[in-house]
């Protein structure tokens, strides 16, 4: 192999290998910025994308997967959280991280 085919395959392997998509898996808590208390069957879904949803279970508990492309890395998914008596929230949340997300009365 010359070196310029052999620095295109590498170049292009880089290429694929960074800008492959991700699988992203968002797990948080959602609790009563007042009482601290959990708030189950909060709405959760993917901003942009209303098809990738779920809601939180009794311990305020969800987990979203989706996929995403991202150069060198998964990005942080933005997602929304809906709930009658609540204020809407939208927020960016890392994968593979619990996080605990506070929602605020209206």
């Amino acid at each position: 192999m010359t070196r310029t085919r052999i620095f295109a395959t590498s170049l292009f392997l880089i290429i694929c290998f960074y800008g492959c998509d991700c699988f992203q898996i968002v797990r948080a808590k959602v609790l009563d910025a007042q009482t601290k208390q959990p708030i189950d069957s909060v709405n959760v879904f993917k901003k942009n994308r209303t098809d990738q949803r779920t809601l939180t279970d009794i311990n305020g508990n969800f987990e979203l997967h989706s996929i995403s492309g991202g150069l060198g890395g998964c990005p942080p998914m933005t997602i929304v959280l809906t709930k009658n008596g609540y204020q809407t929230k939208t927020i960016d949340v890392s994968s593979d991280t619990t996080t605990i997300i506070y929602l605020h009365k209206n």
